[in-house]
């Protein structure tokens, strides 16, 4: 018998579902930490008042992931502190050891600032998107047409990013 030393393709179609059913039992250790699991992605969500450290709770993470025979790319690894845009009383907390502690992050395609602010990023690409259609009608591109195109590339932009 061989140990298994690979993984699967990246890019496979099966990829995406073998990593959700190996992260089935991947859990917070608080029950007010949150972890968000999209295709190889986690993400976890510690609210200030929660009674389980970032750090810990990173490192149980770590932890689950050495025992799976898998790593966490801490290059790839980023931490985004979200805070009001002009808090009166705040200071960041000091950043888990060996990750980047950032202003913005990319999540499933939506930018999300420290400050909440995530609207413009979507409002400019859905802006870029009207003004093709625009473009579409001017070329004499039917009504019924452009309608199934702003359904397409407009509202399924703005209907995704909906539950972020």
């Amino acid at each position: 018998m061989h140990p298994i030393t690979r993984s699967i393709i990246q890019g496979s179609g099966i990829g995406p579902t073998l990593w959700l059913v190996m992260a089935s039992d991947l859990s917070c250790i608080s029950d007010i930490n949150l972890l968000f699991k999209y295709a190889d992605d986690t993400n976890l969500l510690v609210p200030e008042n929660s009674d389980v450290d970032l750090a810990v709770e990173f490192g149980n993470i770590q932890r689950w992931a050495h025992s799976n025979g898998t790593f966490n790319n801490l290059r790839k690894t980023k931490e985004i502190v979200l805070h009001r845009p002009h808090p009166r009383r705040w200071s960041l907390p000091k950043p888990i050891d060996g990750i980047e502690q950032v202003q913005s992050a990319k999540l499933l395609g939506v930018i999300f600032q420290s400050t909440f602010s995530f609207v413009d990023h979507i409002l400019k690409i859905c802006s870029q998107r009207i003004f093709l259609l625009k473009q579409l009608r001017d070329q004499g591109l039917p009504l019924r047409n452009l309608h199934t195109v702003c359904q397409a590339i407009v509202l399924s932009r703005l209907l995704y990013a909906l539950p972020a």
